[in-house]
């Protein structure tokens, strides 16, 4: 049970530290964003190349360097290597419609907002099932756990009031 524990402050040790770096970039986005507001100038390319960066850096923490910390990369079976490269290709074409709108904000293209949002969309709803392949679960699974989850905490709840 303890190494469960420790097991499970490690994966939040990694997970804190992807958040803190996302936090940070938005933050300073947002900074940015306000104080080009605030002076009424802000330059446009600067804006982008931030928003493309966020863009890429999210993707890259969330589906190979925290996997990578927490030791999911090892021993992947044919099956879960297979998950987690069509999860892989699923960011690739969500980032990359991302990045050709913030590539066409400042031109007449960036007009055109919801194709580029709806492949963006759509490849995340795919990636979370894929990503389900990948961790080796089905939905089925995740869906049941998530049920006895809910029991077990109700039960302890209940024997710690008596």
């Amino acid at each position: 049970m303890e190494n469960n524990s420790n097991e499970r402050q490690r994966l939040k040790k990694i997970q804190r530290l992807t958040l803190i770096v996302l936090a940070v970039m938005t933050v300073i986005i947002i900074g940015y964003a306000v104080y080009g507001l605030v002076v009424k100038s802000i330059n446009i390319k600067v804006f982008e190349i931030m928003l493309g960066c966020f863009v890429v850096v999210y993707p890259v923490l969330s589906d190979i360097v925290e996997p990578w910390r927490m030791g999911m990369l090892k021993n992947l079976t044919q099956e879960r290597r297979a998950g987690y490269l069509k999860v892989l290709l699923m960011d690739v074409i969500g980032s990359g419609a991302l990045l050709y709108w913030i590539l066409g904000l400042d031109s007449e293209a960036g007009n055109n907002i919801l194709i580029p949002f709806l492949i963006y969309f759509l490849t995340v709803q795919m990636k979370r099932k894929y990503r389900l392949e990948f961790e080796g679960k089905t939905e089925e699974n995740t869906e049941v756990n998530a049920e006895e989850s809910t029991e077990e905490n109700i039960e302890s709840g209940e024997q710690d009031g008596k």
